[in-house]
């Protein structure tokens, strides 16, 4: 196998929590961006929503690297976490690197997120820009709001200042609309 890239040399610019819950809340009801169920995400400091594909809940720059938590906050179910478009290595499993088997340790975009536990990812943001998603792979949840928008600047590298339009999809084709929230802080 090709060995892990070392992340180490790479500083750590940012350290963001995504929770995987129940209880999400609608911030904007729009019948064509908005996702309506019993599941949510928060992100940081926000409160637990329930997607909406005209949120931006993150704003990685390219060339930098993240460390994400990943935090379960229900005790019955099972979490596969599935971050689009990056892949990222495991650092530690409920606070510690031992929990991490050696079959877990190698580069990954699903993580399984276990009942009340906790996963620390590390991801540097290189080639891949634009708009992308992180969701539970559990497909009831992904569904049913358990879904949240991500995205890095796919000219400059920067910080998305101009969020990309919304794509919204119908069987005549799609359409594209202007974001509707950016979360602060993103």
């Amino acid at each position: 196998m090709i060995p892990n890239p070392d992340l180490s040399v790479v500083p750590v610019s940012r350290t963001r929590t995504f929770e995987w819950g129940r209880a999400g809340l609608n911030t904007i009801n729009n019948p064509v961006s908005s996702g309506f169920g019993p599941w949510g995400v928060r992100t940081d400091t926000s409160a637990m929503l329930n997607a909406d594909s005209g949120r931006v809940s993150a704003r990685p720059k390219t060339g930098t690297r993240e460390i994400w938590n990943l935090v379960n906050t229900g005790s019955g179910w099972d979490h596969p976490i599935h971050v689009h478009f990056e892949e990222g290595q495991v650092l530690s499993r409920n606070g510690s690197a031992a929990n991490v088997p050696a079959w877990e340790r190698g580069r990954k975009d699903v993580y399984r997120l276990r009942p009340a536990g906790t996963i620390s990812i590390t991801m540097q943001f290189r080639d891949w820009k634009g708009m992308f998603m992180q969701h539970c792979h559990n497909t009831v949840h992904e569904d049913n709001a358990m879904l949240l928008r991500w995205e890095i600047d796919p000219s400059t590298g920067g910080a998305v200042l101009q969020p990309m339009p919304t794509p919204i999809p119908s069987p005549q084709g799609v359409t594209f609309q202007a974001p509707t929230e950016v979360l602060p802080g993103a």
